[in-house]
């Protein structure tokens, strides 16, 4: 039979050990699995059960199973959860730093293909430079190899390194017919060249005046035309201009076509394009075309001298107030237009300048209108002479300036003509010089 007291240290026991199993795990406990679940050794919440350990041997060496806490609310959970984490990370809170990313791809055929390209430009570059120490320097100067002298401060003939950098400029008049650079001067001196001009005379010239003479060449130069070597972008621009112009000063006397006994015409009028060329404001062979084709329909008077207040023809070309229709109506209709604006013809009653309407300023629906008389009033057509002076007698009122007065019988033979188109088109042209004459106020 089983001794009582045994019955007691068993209920004894499984009283502590219930104790022990209801008792929540402390927190700070670890909590770490050493072995496999059902091998020897610790388990994750142990603890040695000492209460009864120096009176019941049979506890001495066990293990506190496995207690599974019970959360009740949030506040519960967040203490926990604190706990647990400043013992397996410290107090600062801070858990395990999160692995680095994955490094990126490399294109091992691009570097190659750029490593493959430094080794042929290197390749290429030690080629080049074999036997030679020092490509830079010897690396021709194209500004000086067509200077021929260098003019000190003294102007006296000296090397190049005698002229400080700064102090170096050249006179564009002096360039020789294919634009190269002869001669570079020392600016002080060419500053006193003018200097002693201008108190000489005791007069301050313009920028743009051509006073002055090169002490080589004899030719006149103006302050505009002291540029500095070698030259910057803008002058290499000008010193091409110069050279077009050159080319075109050639053409003038073929294009224009000036009639030999026309004196006034060949020493004004060609003196003034060439100047224009010189000058900038013509740079291309059409507007000399352009600039004969009035000369021929409108004469020397008005190309050279013009309107008693608008001015001459070719500074009214140069500034743009020819317009395309303009320049279309003295090409296709030379004869209309000659007879209303040319001032010099023989045979014809003369019509001062002063007394016409501007070419420029008619209006391109006047131009149409004055234009389809051609096919009536040229050489070419059948009609009587008499017939010819009404029509161009009767244009001459729309583009004069002043008021219209048209003779009886002018009218009573526009009713009498036999084509009734052109009858009709004449018998309007009050209308035509109303609307000229505003367009032109």
């Amino acid at each position: 039979m089983r001794d009582p007291s045994e019955n007691s240290n068993s209920e004894h026991n499984r009283e502590g050990f219930r104790r022990n199993r209801i008792r929540p795990s402390s927190p700070q406990s670890p909590r770490v699995r050493v072995s496999t679940r059902n091998g020897p050794g610790l388990t994750r919440n142990f603890m040695y059960n000492n209460s009864n350990s120096n009176t019941n041997n049979n506890n001495v060496g066990h293990v506190r199973p496995r207690v599974r806490r019970r959360i009740h609310n949030a506040d519960e959970l967040r203490r926990y959860t604190t706990g647990v984490a400043r013992q397996l990370f410290g107090n600062g809170n801070n858990g395990p730093s999160s692995p680095g990313r994955k490094p990126k791809a490399v294109n091992v055929s691009k570097y190659e293909k750029r490593l493959k390209n430094l080794e042929n430009k290197n390749n290429n570059k030690n080629k080049n430079t074999k036997n030679t120490k020092n490509t830079k320097n010897n690396k021709p100067n194209n500004e000086n190899k067509n200077v021929t002298s260098w003019f000190n401060n003294s102007m006296t003939e000296a090397k190049k390194s005698n002229i400080p950098k700064d102090k170096r400029v050249f006179l564009i008049t002096d360039m020789t017919g294919d634009g190269k650079i002869k001669q570079v001067w020392d600016r002080r001196f060419l500053n006193g060249l003018v200097e002693s001009y201008e108190t000489r005379y005791n007069r301050v010239r313009e920028a743009n005046d051509p006073f002055f003479t090169s002490p080589l060449t004899r030719k006149k130069f103006s302050k505009n035309d002291i540029k500095a070597y070698p030259p910057t972008n803008a002058t290499k621009r000008r010193i091409k201009q110069i050279m077009n112009g050159r080319a075109l000063e050639a053409k003038v006397n073929k294009i224009m076509k000036i009639k030999n006994k026309d004196y006034l015409a060949q020493s004004n009028i060609l003196e003034t394009i060439k100047r224009g060329i010189r000058k900038g404001d013509i740079t291309t062979e059409k507007q000399i075309v352009d600039l004969a084709l009035i000369y021929e329909v409108t004469g020397r008077e008005l190309l050279i001298s013009g309107h008693k207040k608008d001015g001459d023809y070719y500074t009214a070309y140069v500034k743009g107030k020819f317009k395309p229709h303009h320049i279309k109506f003295m090409k296709d209709t030379p004869y209309i237009a000659s007879k209303l604006y040319d001032t010099t013809r023989q045979g014809e009653p003369r019509a001062p300048a002063r007394a016409i309407v501007p070419l420029y300023k008619l209006p391109s629906s006047a131009v149409k209108y004055l234009s389809g008389f051609d096919k009536y009033a040229s050489g070419e057509s059948p009609v009587a002479r008499n017939t010819l002076t009404l029509i161009i007698r009767v244009l001459r009122q729309v583009v004069k300036v002043g008021y219209v007065t048209m003779a009886e019988n002018v009218a009573l033979r526009i009713v009498g003509l036999p084509n009734s188109n052109l009858r009709n088109k004449l018998g309007e042209y009050y209308e035509w010089y109303e609307l000229v004459r505003n367009a032109s106020s």
